[in-house]
């Protein structure tokens, strides 16, 4: 402003407050004399977009799930709530953040999280601040660029036994399936009847939930050895590359297959029906969070104290498979396989690594029939 006359000074600062309320806040970039400039809400608001993949440049598109697009803001909303402290987030500008406020937002977070947590949290406002000098080419340093890691506690991969997992599939069966919801009393039922077939699949093919859960008996094919397995898309491997048609591998062996054959194999095998739930009336996201709920509360039905999820039937399975794959198993878990693919050809060497895991894997050794 630049009356010194109060009057005129009043009318003025009237008139920008209109300003900024028409421009909805975003003044900065307007004023700017090269490069980008924006306040810390609309950076946050800029980030959200590109994670939601709406950028204007086709090579920015981001493609992230749900899930992750709202942790990564979340993060940046935590960072901005430390702020909100000490400046006027709706006019501050992003890149006159300094090294007190990251040291403030470090002292928040360490109050709130355990280590791992906390590793994640201070990346994703790193990756934040890249974003905006990457891809929306703000001018400044990183501010989160150097910060000290916590050294995360080595703790032990608790795996599942034969008999710890025969006592859950039991305990669908014979425990009582409701439990008591908040203040209200309310009960909720935990049993599904897919529970028991839903446990099997998630430990015999060591698959994510997304994977199992949408496994189609159209999935399967037959090696010119006849071995069969599964052929799904690498859904976490394309997030990641941003690249579509990956695929992974999943050897069916005879557990697995006498699995399958319970399920309906002859029947099906040249439908395109899911194999879980074939006749589904909700969304394949509720069927993932009943198996994951399920298998905790029957897991406590059963007994059972050792620290275990549902994920932990893809430990089990991974620690199976290391047994026979050793050096060869990154190829059935997708942890070195990236590679891109023909529609119906497999890589020579994939397909060996296959068949062999057909042919020699057994969960829980020798003798794993469930």
């Amino acid at each position: 402003m630049n009356s010194t006359v109060y009057s005129d000074a009043v009318t003025e600062a009237i008139n920008f407050e209109k300003h900024l309320k028409s421009n909805n806040y975003e003044t900065i970039a307007a004023e700017k004399e090269e490069g980008n400039d924006y306040s810390v809400i609309d950076s946050i608001i800029k980030y959200n977009h590109y994670l939601n993949g709406e950028s204007e440049y086709a090579q920015f598109k981001k493609n992230v799930t749900v899930e992750h697009r709202k942790e990564l803001i979340r993060f940046c909303k935590y960072f901005a709530k430390t702020l909100k402290k000490n400046k006027n987030i709706e006019l501050s500008r992003i890149k006159d953040v300094n090294k007190q406020d990251v040291s403030n937002f470090y002292s928040w977070a360490e109050n709130h999280y355990n280590p791992k947590t906390f590793n994640k949290c201070l990346n994703g406002v790193k990756g934040f601040f890249d974003f905006l000098i990457d891809v929306e080419e703000i001018e400044m340093k990183n501010p989160f660029r150097k910060y000290s890691r916590k050294q995360i506690p080595k703790t032990n991969i608790n795996s599942v036994t034969k008999e710890e997992f025969n006592a859950i599939l039991e305990a669908v069966d014979t425990y009582n399936p409701f439990i008591v919801l908040g203040g209200k009393g309310e009960r909720k039922n935990m049993y599904k009847p897919y529970l028991k077939d839903g446990f099997r699949l998630f430990l015999l093919t060591g698959g994510r939930r997304e994977e199992i859960v949408d496994l189609r008996w159209s999935h399967i094919y037959v090696s010119v050895s006849g071995v069969k397995f599964f052929r799904i898309q690498n859904l976490k491997v394309e997030r990641n590359l941003n690249i579509d048609g990956l695929y992974k591998y999943i050897p069916i062996n005879s557990d697995l297959f006498d699995l399958l054959v319970e399920m309906g194999y002859h029947e099906k095998k040249q439908t395109d029906d899911y194999i879980l739930l074939p006749e589904r009336k909700v969304q394949s996201k509720t069927i993932m969070d009943s198996l994951s709920k399920a298998f905790s509360h029957y897991k406590n039905g059963a007994g059972i104290e050792k620290d275990i999820s549902l994920k932990t039937l893809r430990k089990t399975y991974i620690t199976w498979v290391h047994q026979v794959m050793q050096k060869e198993t990154g190829v059935l878990t997708s942890h070195s396989t990236t590679k891109v693919l023909e529609s119906y050809y497999i890589d020579p060497q994939i397909l060996s690594v296959v068949e062999k895991g057909a042919v020699k894997i057994k969960i829980f050794g020798s003798d794993s029939s469930l």
